[in-house]
């Protein structure tokens, strides 16, 4: 087997695949024909295909291959073959494709960080760009999905595998958000009880423990705009600049603890903001009318309605902060210059969902809202498929449109939420398989240092954000109103959140040793990635069979 992982491996690093491209399709297109050229298949066409991503602007396709065994009892292998781009190979980028002694020469010559340099003096690395993320764990699954059609197609294969192989993990999911189709039409087609999904990410090493993850952390992106009122520099105090009451948003948030969730001894990493500005188009003295901003919060379970309700009430006491120290500021200042006339500095409090703000305008003319929201939608959409925009910044384009459409004058802030989104997950907690991550990492801890001498740690959430997300639901919540309060929900953002419900895989994340992904260092182990995590997959796989 070792051979064939390191030929599937070189295969597809060969194949650039950079995320958000229309490179990414032909590893879809690879494995989709490895998947028709086994005998298996020959005889069972109607297990295997692609499925093409409604609307994808690059063509994107998903492969799959479902190989029936004695029992419905399924095992899904899974996992991403898009990669991150490789600029910063500098010399060596035209080798970052390539897996082989040339890369390894080159690196001799750059700069390495002392565990880099060592491992690659030992010879006990393969390196290049996707080796770890996660092209390494991909191979290492074909070669057992290879393996297990022989024993499908002589009868003797105990329970079911589907192998799911997806594009576009590193941007916003497409792959896995649309597989979820494919897999609730197979749970439909064969009555599929699906036990694992198992997503092979590089895993880390900590001292002499590899870590594998029960789970995923969640992903969500509140979007705000503030409206203030605008006003000359010259005369500040008539007008009401939305950066005041942005930044103290962004103080109240940026680092909070209050968004940060506890899970055993893990905690969420507490928000991060990722943009904030202000609207003008150019240069003036004119304060700042509008400005916006979009931040990242993860989660452990939290829900997209608490995590709005956090953020209207923190909105609100930064309004009315930023209006009592405006005021105050503003007597301080009538008693040094005489020529002041207004009485006080007041403005009501306001802030809203995107949705109450789309009910609002609604209630004057339904019809011809809809219009104008689809007309804007298809605008905007578009320019983030040419690449001449992204999901958070198209959010907020679409939020200001619509602020625009109502015609209010009177400062406000406005939220909403920003694809993509990433619900959380944690394999024990699915409903029916209660204990399923605890029960799959314990008999790869008792085997891996059993066998192998590897010890195993677990983390409950892994923190780098993976595609377990959409494998199942551990923490309900209002789809309808997560999807209302996202502007660029529709056509070309959506999940099938009620299919996600349905299939409810537990997942767990345990692929190869790797290290410093998306750098020009990325490496993977050798002993773990052609021995170790191969050998201990398989027993995995077998093992869920009997739960």
């Amino acid at each position: 087997m070792e051979e064939r992982i390191l030929e599937f491996l070189k295969t597809l690093v060969a194949m650039k695949s950079v995320s958000c491209s229309d490179e990414e399709v032909k590893p879809a297109e690879w494995f989709a024909d490895f998947f028709k050229g086994l005998p298996y298949f020959e005889k069972h066409p109607e297990d295997t295909g692609l499925y093409e991503i409604p609307g994808d602007p690059y063509g994107r396709k998903v492969p799959y291959a479902l190989l029936r065994g004695k029992t419905t009892d399924t095992v899904l292998l899974s996992g991403h073959f898009d990669v991150v781009s490789t600029e910063e190979y500098g010399k060596a980028e035209p080798w970052a494709y390539e897996v082989g002694t040339k890369l390894e020469e080159m690196l001799k010559d750059m700069p390495l960080d002392e565990t880099a340099k060592a491992d690659l003096e030992s010879g006990e690395w393969i390196w290049g760009r996707g080796v770890a993320d996660m092209k390494g764990g991909l191979a290492i699954h074909t070669a057992l999905f290879e393996e297990y059609a022989k024993k499908a197609l002589e009868g003797t294969l105990e329970g079911s595998i589907m192998f799911m192989p997806v594009p576009d993990e590193e941007s916003y999911s497409a792959g896995m958000r649309n597989g979820i189709t494919v897999l609730k039409q197979f749970k439909e087609k064969y009555g599929l009880t699906y036990k694992l999904l198992i997503d092979p990410e590089p895993t880390a090493d900590k001292g002499e423990l590899q870590i594998m993850s029960l789970g995923t952390v969640g992903k969500i992106m509140p979007a705000v705009i503030v409206q203030g009122k605008k006003g000359h520099m010259g005369h500040c105090y008539e007008g009401f600049s939305a950066l005041g009451i942005l930044a103290e948003i962004y103080l109240k948030t940026n680092g909070s603890l209050e968004f940060s969730e506890i899970y055993g001894d893990e905690a969420s990493v507490p928000p991060t903001w990722g943009n904030m500005r202000d609207m003008k188009k150019g240069y003036d003295v004119s304060i700042p009318h509008r400005a916006y901003g979009y931040f990242t919060a993860l989660n452990f379970g939290m829900t997209p309605e608490e995590i709005l309700n956090k953020l209207k009430k923190i909105s609100t006491e930064a309004f009315e902060h930023q209006v009592e120290k405006l005021n105050g500021e503003y007597q301080k200042y009538k008693t040094m210059n005489k020529a002041e006339i207004m009485d006080k500095i007041y403005y009501e409090p306001c802030v809203m969902s995107f949705t109450e703000l789309c009910q609002e305008v609604k209630a004057k003319d339904e019809a011809a809202f809809d219009k104008f929201y689809k007309e804007t939608y298809d605008r905007i959409i578009a320019k983030v498929n040419t690449g001449e925009s992204n999901y958070p910044s198209a959010t907020i384009d679409m939020m200001e449109a619509v602020l625009d459409y109502a015609d209010i004058q009177y400062p406000l802030v406005l939220l909403g939420f920003a694809p993509p989104y990433y619900p959380p997950t944690h394999s024990n907690m699915v409903k029916g398989k209660e204990g399923f991550g605890t029960k799959a990492y314990e008999f790869v801890k008792d085997l891996s240092e059993r066998e192998y001498g590897q010890k195993i740690g677990f983390e409950n959430f892994f923190m780098g954000i993976s595609d377990l997300s959409y494998g199942c639901i551990t923490s309900p919540f209002d789809y309808v109103k997560y999807s209302a309060n996202t502007p660029l929900w529709g056509e070309d953002y959506n999940m099938d959140f009620e299919a996600i419900e349905d299939v409810a895989i537990p997942g767990v994340i345990y692929g190869p040793i790797g290290r410093n992904y998306h750098q020009y260092i990325e490496r993977v182990n050798k002993e773990s990635l052609l021995k170790v995590v191969p050998n201990v997959t398989k027993a995995l796989i077998e093992y869920m069979w009997t739960l």
